[in-house]
């Protein structure tokens, strides 16, 4: 049974969305960014968090804390553009998560920079008019291994979402 738990994925990904006056918006190719929005606001995306391991050390002593709660944090780095991956921060259970939550939203950053070279040397602009994909990992770190390298296998919980592709505007080329 902890063998199977194990190799659920600690949490996947819906999509990616816009953030607007009325709420989230789906983000697609055909509903693209426009200049100023890629300058001024985050892209949010939605994680589908695993309800078994949300909570699995409550039920336990392995991993207790002094406040009784577990100390698995959800770690997740950004891949945009094949750019080497970007790290955000980590999502700790019990404090910026509430416990026996299923979904949760978060946020990054399109790289703030007019030119950059991807893992291959190739030179990548990430706020350049066009498709960009954008594909995010995620897995559980236990409170003990904070600070080693970042796991994400299978048997770590880990997840790999598929690729998505948004497109950023030419500056008259958005639909209202």
């Amino acid at each position: 049974m902890e063998s199977e738990i194990a190799r659920q994925p600690v949490a996947t990904v819906t999509g990616l969305y816009r953030g607007k006056f009325s709420g989230l918006e789906p983000l697609t190719v055909d509903m693209p960014l426009t200049r100023d929005e890629v300058r001024r606001n985050p892209i949010f995306y939605e994680l589908d968090l695993h309800p078994e391991q949300g909570d699995e050390n409550l039920s336990g002593l392995g991993d207790m804390n002094l406040t009784g709660h577990g100390d698995e944090n959800l770690i997740i780095d950004v891949c945009y553009d094949n750019l080497s991956p970007m790290r955000l921060q980590d999502l700790r259970r019990g404090t910026d998560i509430p416990r026996g939550v299923r979904f949760w939203p978060d946020w990054f950053d399109i790289p703030p920079y007019e030119e950059m070279h991807d893992i291959d040397g190739r030179r990548v602009y990430p706020r350049a008019p066009g498709i960009h994909m954008i594909q995010i990992r995620t897995s559980r770190r236990k409170f003990a291994q904070m600070g080693r390298v970042r796991d994400f296998s299978p048997e770590n919980g880990g997840y790999t979402s598929p690729v998505f592709e948004i497109r950023i505007a030419e500056s008259g080329d958005v639909r209202e």
